[in-house]
């Protein structure tokens, strides 16, 4: 059936702005189409433009729509279940109100430049993996408890959701697609393409991709291996961690508390004690839970330990938007005695320094390479490895950190997107053993620090943030729920 002049025109208008042909491109798919997986096809809001891409990444270029999970990745679908989501969250607030309409054609053109997120969770004999979807992803609207789990009917089989509430704009990622820069970069490139729909010239850079190129086969990498190379194993041997305890909400209760602070204020605190703004949040949080088992008076004390993630294309260079990070656990142990804050600062200071450097984290992750490559390990029933899997998250993971710190560091965009985005925030889902988990990001002059908890009781931010201004830095708090923090919600 033909179609009206108008819809020719908006049609033609469409290719226009993407500054193609209207001869050129095809209107419905070649006979071909049907038979081969490495076409994508993109609703851009008229009619489909079909794309073809053969630089998706090599496995798409044999012909094959399974992606193998990353070395990071294979541990979040064996231990995925409702108290353990294994999501975590960027967001972005513009300056005028979200079109949803503009922002679904923006999701779609987003994902056929980065396929790597435009996957279903599959499972076969031995491992998880990844099966590219066609599917168009539904934005939805947000709600007051992000990070839940995802569901295929909501979620139409992605491992990622786009939000939207008045102003901000939210994406909500599966830890096994991507890490947080991964998952920034997507999130800049999806608001960069809301913005050209909307009129705005937004060129591609500083992390914005453009969404007229095909993808590049190294942004689906897993460079975990090529960052480890021949280096030696590191073994793990570490003990228990503390947990703060409180009142458990509901499985589908989380309770956000945002810090907003002027990064000059934290760099200028930082600077006074010769330590960078990571470091002197680190031992900040530390110090605050430490003082609060101390407070508890247990018969026992345990070892205060944070998970730093640590970004490793500081150390290797990639341009991968898959998972590409390891961790550190700086440590205090209430044990030994009591530590002053300065103390504190200072020992987090220098196992830092030590820690995060290439040579440890490639044997962090050598590790994590040869259990996976173990012949034992790959002949495993995944029913089985799954089972194995949990019995080791239960040992080795949440139970000896007591809470996680993440920050993404400063998030710089192209000089035309400034003036239409406010504030980006991060935030890490809901840990039922941890309890209460830290995530942090700026932009422009604010520093965002957002707390995640599953417990009613407010003390560990209550305490972080009354800590920063006792030091001078002044924050101001606001939260998901009322009266989360009343001793420091009115700080200016």
């Amino acid at each position: 059936m033909s179609e009206s002049a108008d819809t020719t025109q908006r049609r033609n208008n469409v290719y226009a702005r993407r500054g193609l042909d209207p001869q050129s491109v095809w209107h419905s798919p070649p006979e071909w189409y049907t038979n081969t997986p490495a076409v994508c096809v993109v609703d851009i809001g008229v009619r489909e433009e079909v794309r073809w891409r053969p630089e998706l990444s090599s496995q798409l270029q044999s012909g094959r729509t399974r992606y193998r999970l990353d070395n990071a990745a294979n541990i979040y679908p064996a231990i995925k279940s409702r108290k353990r989501p294994g999501l975590f969250r960027v967001s972005a607030t513009l300056t005028e109100p979200v079109d949803p309409t503009l922002l679904q054609e923006a999701a779609n053109g987003t994902l056929a430049r980065i396929p790597s997120f435009a996957v279903r969770m599959r499972s076969g004999l031995f491992w998880h993996y990844f099966s590219h979807s066609d599917e168009q992803i539904r934005v939805q609207p947000d709600v007051i408890n992000p990070c839940m789990g995802l569901t295929p009917e909501k979620d139409n089989g992605f491992q990622i959701r786009v939000r939207y509430h008045d102003r901000r704009v939210a994406l909500e990622v599966f830890h096994s697609v991507s890490d947080g820069s991964g998952a920034l970069v997507f999130l800049k490139t999806l608001v960069a393409q809301y913005l050209r729909l909307r009129g705005v010239e937004v060129p591609a850079s500083h992390g914005v991709l453009d969404c007229d190129e095909a993808p590049k086969p190294g942004e689906a990498a897993d460079d975990f291996d090529a960052f480890a190379g021949q280096s030696p194993p590191k073994p793990r041997r570490t003990s228990r961690a503390y947990h703060v305890p409180g009142t458990p909400l509901p499985f589908d209760g989380i309770i956000i508390t945002t810090g907003t602070l002027l990064v000059e204020a934290i760099k200028a605190e930082s600077k006074r004690f010769g330590v960078s703004i990571t470091e002197y949040l680190v031992a900040t949080l530390l110090h605050v839970l430490t003082e609060i088992q101390i407070g508890e008076a247990p018969f026992r004390l345990r070892p205060v330990r944070l998970q730093v993630p640590v970004d490793l294309r500081r150390f290797h260079p990639s341009e991968t938007l898959r998972n590409f990070a390891s961790y550190v656990g700086p440590t205090i142990d209430p044990s030994q005695g009591e530590h002053t804050f300065e103390e504190i600062v200072s020992s987090v200071h220098h196992y830092m320094r030590y820690e995060a450097t290439a040579k440890h984290l490639r044997s962090r992750v050598a590790m994590n390479i040869r259990t996976e490559r173990n012949p034992l390990v790959r002949v495993l029933p995944l029913f089985v490895k799954n089972r194995a899997i949990n019995v080791g998250y239960a040992l080795s993971g949440p139970a000896i950190h007591t809470s996680t710190l993440s920050n993404l560091g400063m998030v710089r965009l192209p000089e035309a997107m400034m003036p239409h985005v406010e504030a980006f925030d991060f935030l890490l889902g809901p840990s039922r053993v941890a309890h209460v988990d830290c995530a942090v990001v700026g932009y422009g002059d604010q520093l965002r620090i957002n707390f995640s908890r599953v417990i009613q009781e407010p003390v560990v931010e209550r305490a972080f943030f009354t800590t920063l201004v006792r030091q001078g830095v002044p924050v101001t708090v606001e939260s998901n729920t009322e009266a989360t923090c009343p001793t420091v919600s009115s700080v200016v």
